[in-house]
């Protein structure tokens, strides 16, 4: 994203940076339900079971803290390590923290009458602000008791792949070890199925060794299914250049996608953490390779000519984006109008410079939804698949990639070292912004792209990062990703 727009600052342009430091900095109360230290403390006296000795709490943490839906609160798991006195087994308790801000009003005065952690339990804690619970079982997806055992998934897997183009014919698999890879509580499940199939020496081609099956909570996978059958039957499901898993089957009843294999043993993010944390120059060789590789299978899948899907425009991006802050401002009054001066000057320069024609278009590709095999590459993940223009993929990937390695400086001791932490960060955003540039650079001489629209799409996305560091409290995170989206602003964005 190295081309500069013609440079004459305009007062709105110097008072959207002014206004978006507003977000620089977490208020002391979202922060303080982060430290370990500080809630174990607080609950140690708060919760009488541990105010009296007769349990210990040895740790609390408060973790995958995130933003309700209504912007009202902050909800997450809070882990209490808990032991009796002069007893050895430790036990964890999961509880459910909500987190209210100042501005709202506080519950009345929560005792529980039962014990700690048991069925009905509730505390609130006014030092924290959070309101305890008793964690309630999780609603489970419909099916994922079935799609969890080996014998049930087995035949279900026979059934479903028997009249696949991957397997031919009925698959008569021996067994079945059902492996969940991701899963979202009530939402969605991806589970990988490692196969073996009894002999079959008429068989046109080999048996995949595994298959990976996703289930959604809504039909999502039937889309996912057809923009996937889409992909497969176009030039992409040929291409040299990048490899897409087969779309095997759709089971309506299950919600349930079943996909072929792709060759992989590691993913593009993982090697770009490697290369950061320990570059050396055959690491630097091989990470170019592959952002090179990358640029090309995006190109490739860009001019498949697929146009199923709906159009997703950056003026879409953006309402998207404003209604995230605004969910933000519910619970932190504070940054009200905070971002407008933002998406005011965003909007006059998207007026400027017209959106390129739309593409097929992965949605969310970033470097984790790159598989990397020996020398070949692939793309996993086309839940949302659209039509866009290249820009979207684009942005979001280089952000992406960015973001990866200042995460990595973020992990990193620096007490060693006189260099201040913002010119190690500075130094570092130098580089990266440099690799990507390299993958936008190979990109461009293969399908033509706005730069400018690059950079559009990536301050919607760096501002939504932002935001997010807001919505799941990282501290350490905003303090990057506020440099990022200044240091991009100033060098892509001034009009």
């Amino acid at each position: 994203m190295s081309t500069r727009m013609q440079q004459h600052e305009q007062p709105s342009w110097a008072t959207m940076l002014i206004s978006l430091q507003r977000f620089a900095v977490l208020p002391a109360w979202l922060v303080g339900v982060t430290e370990r230290e500080q809630v174990r403390r607080v609950l140690t006296y708060r919760i009488p079971e541990f105010a009296s000795g007769a349990l210990i709490l040895q740790s609390g943490r408060i973790k995958n803290l995130h933003l309700s839906t209504d912007g009202t609160s902050w909800t997450g798991i809070c882990y209490c390590t808990v032991t009796e006195p002069e007893s050895q087994p430790r036990q964890v308790v999961a509880l459910r923290a909500q987190l209210l801000p100042p501005d709202h009003e506080a519950p009345d005065d929560v005792r529980a009458a039962v014990p700690f952690g048991s069925d009905g339990w509730r505390w609130y804690v006014p030092e924290l602000r959070v309101l305890f619970e008793a964690q309630s079982t999780e609603t489970e997806l419909a099916g994922l008791s079935q799609l969890t055992d080996p014998e049930q998934a087995r035949g279900l897997l026979e059934q479903l792949m028997e009249g696949s183009a991957a397997t031919r014919g009925p698959p008569h698999i021996v067994s079945c070890r059902p492996e969940v890879l991701r899963y979202h509580p009530g939402l969605r499940c991806t589970i990988q199925y490692h196969l073996t199939y009894a002999p079959e020496p008429m068989a046109s081609r080999p048996r995949p060794g595994f298959v990976v099956a996703k289930t959604y909570e809504d039909d999502t996978g039937q889309r996912v299914y057809d923009s996937m059958k889409a992909l497969w039957d176009s030039p992409l499901g040929r291409s040299p250049t990048v490899t897409i898993a087969e779309p095997l089957a759709y089971d309506p009843e299950l919600k349930l996608l079943v996909q072929g294999p792709i060759p992989g043993k590691q993913i593009l993010k993982t090697l770009i953490e490697r290369v950061v944390a320990h570059p050396t120059s055959a690491a630097d060789t091989e990470l170019t390779a592959y952002l090179q590789k990358t640029a090309h299978g995006l190109a490739t899948l860009h001019t498949c000519n697929v146009e199923v899907g709906t159009v997703h425009t950056w003026e879409d991006e953006a309402a998207g984006v404003a209604a995230f802050v605004r969910r933000l401002t519910i619970g932190v009054p504070a940054l009200a109008d905070a971002a407008t001066p933002f998406f005011t000057y965003l909007h006059s320069v998207a007026t400027a410079f017209p959106a390129d024609a739309v593409v097929p278009t992965h949605g969310t590709f970033r470097p984790a939804q790159v598989l990397l095999d020996a020398h070949r590459i692939g793309f996993i993940d086309f839940d949302s698949f659209c039509q866009a223009e290249p820009a979207m993929d684009l942005a979001l990937f280089m952000v992406s990639l960015i973001d990866t390695g200042m995460s990595v400086l973020e992990q990193e001791d620096h007490d060693a070292t006189d260099i201040p932490l913002q010119s190690l960060q500075l130094d570092r955003l130098a580089q990266l912004d440099a690799m990507a540039e390299t993958f936008l650079r190979e990109y461009s001489a293969l399908h033509l792209v706005s730069r400018p629209r690059v950079a559009l799409w990536a301050a919607l996305n760096m501002m939504e990062l932002v935001v997010r560091c807001w919505e799941r409290a990282k501290p350490g995170r905003l303090n990057h990703m506020m440099l990022m989206l200044e240091r991009h602003l100033r060098l892509h964005l001034v009009v």
